[in-house]
């Protein structure tokens, strides 16, 4: 499929002029250096546009110009031409995408992903909630789960009285139905506010409590079908770097973006994922898995949320129970394949 698609993406840069001017693109990366963010999606993505669009293209990845949650203003701004963000670390500018973060979707982040996508061309798109950048692609990585520091948990009523890092709006809206405590924090704060006890635990991934080095600092992982939330996250590009660059190699980047993006870095969150629990295991993290029962009376709890993002999606003129459907519709059709 990938072979494919660089080779689509060759094709339609084939046509560019000679005399077209090169372009490098600067990532502002706020992710450690060595994450697998950088190592195994955003760098092998930039490779093949520099392959797609024989050398005119290139990305160099830099340090962090900004904290993450102002990386999607650096790009607008032109501080920066590239970015990768999560939706949640800004949830007053971005209110329909907190779709893809409600809980009890999928387990699988590619399904969940590539459905998002779809969604977001059908639905969203209009809405323009990314406007003044260029939008590459958006995907989610695997559900989040509650991991927790001390204490004996045996189900969703050993929460209450929690304090938990949440990944945005949505998981604290989760927290507080939970009877829990919501610290927002970006992911990159993870380890310290666990190691000082400041929290007791956080909303997360497996795979990002592996690569964030928490497993030292939790003992418990409290699980549920689908997740309590996911982090939907994003790829943008400033509006007139993109308009600089020349119109066959535009058409090669997108051959590379979109739902080819989505469906490709989702696969390595599954990856990681699958890999990171065995980690946990390991490591003698005990998973609490709440199904059958448990998990429907979880439903009837979190149900809320869902009724919220509906009715906040009609405010930005989106029918929010249509694109519901049709994500679910979309995640069953994948999962078949």
């Amino acid at each position: 499929m990938l072979n494919r698609l660089i080779a689509a993406a060759l094709m339609l840069a084939a046509a560019v002029p000679a005399a077209a001017g090169n372009v490098t693109l600067r990532f502002s990366n706020w992710l450690p250096p060595e994450h697998y963010v950088v190592t195994e999606m955003i760098r092998p993505w930039a490779e093949d546009v520099a392959e797609a669009t024989d050398g005119r293209v290139t990305v160099e990845i830099m340090q962090a110009m900004a904290k993450p949650e102002a990386h999607f203003d650096l790009v607008r701004d032109g501080v920066a031409d590239l970015a990768f963000g999560v939706h949640g670390y800004t949830p007053a500018r971005f209110k329909l995408t907190g779709m893809a973060e409600l809980p009890l979707l999928a387990d699988d982040a590619e399904a969940n992903s590539v459905a998002y996508w779809r969604t977001y061309q059908r639905y969203f798109r209009p809405a323009n909630e990314h406007e003044g950048v260029k939008l590459l692609s958006l995907w989610t990585n695997t559900p989040a789960q509650i991991f927790l520091r001390g204490g004996d948990v045996a189900g969703v009523g050993d929460l209450s009285g929690r304090k938990v890092r949440v990944l945005g709006a949505t998981t604290g809206e989760v927290a507080q139905r939970l009877g829990m405590t919501p610290i927002s924090a970006p992911a990159s704060q993870s380890y310290e506010l666990l190691s000082r006890g400041v929290i007791d635990g956080t909303f997360f991934q497996s795979d990002s409590i592996v690569s964030f080095r928490l497993q030292d600092y939790v003992d418990t992982a409290v699980t549920v079908p689908g997740g309590f939330a996911h982090s939907s996250q994003y790829l943008v590009m400033n509006r007139d770097k993109w308009n600089a660059i020349s119109k066959a190699d535009r058409e090669a980047i997108e051959a590379l973006s979109g739902e080819a993006m989505a469906r490709r870095f989702a696969r390595v969150w599954d990856r990681k994922a699958r890999e990171a629990r065995e980690t946990l295991r390991g490591a003698g993290v005990r998973f609490v898995r709440l199904d059958g029962d448990a998990r429907d009376r979880l439903a009837e709890r979190l149900a809320p949320v869902r009724a919220d993002w509906v009715e906040t999606a009609a405010e930005r003129g989106v029918d929010g129970e249509a694109a519901l459907a049709y994500f679910h519709d979309q995640i069953e059709a994948l999962n078949a394949e």
